[in-house]
């Protein structure tokens, strides 16, 4: 039994978070649901990267979290498609490179 619990639960954790990057859309472009999760698709089709590591990345540059662990390609996408939406704070999302994640939060 323990080897389906993993997969399942993969499957709830990746369906949250894209509802989660649903939601940060819905508030911030106004889109509804089925809008959101479209854009979320082709972005990461269009971008090849994985949805669901593109989602995580829209998620955390929403809680401006960057420095949580997340794929950096997927990062890259979600600052250079959806980082005009939010405001640079003080550690710069803005100032984030292309290709190298998000930065790390000042120590």
């Amino acid at each position: 039994m323990t080897h389906d619990a993993r997969p399942r639960e993969t499957r709830r954790t990746g369906a949250r978070i894209l509802d989660t990057a649903e939601g940060v859309l819905v508030a911030l472009r106004r889109y509804r649901l089925d809008e959101a999760f479209v854009e979320i698709m082709h972005t990461a089709k269009r971008h090849n990267v994985d949805a669901v590591n593109l989602a995580h990345a829209l998620v955390t540059l929403a809680e401006d979290q960057h420095g949580r662990d997340i794929d950096d390609a997927a990062a890259a996408v979600a600052l250079s498609t959806w980082g005009q939406l939010f405001r640079a704070g003080p550690r710069g999302w803005a100032h984030a490179e292309p290709g190298r994640g998000l930065p790390a939060e000042d120590v």
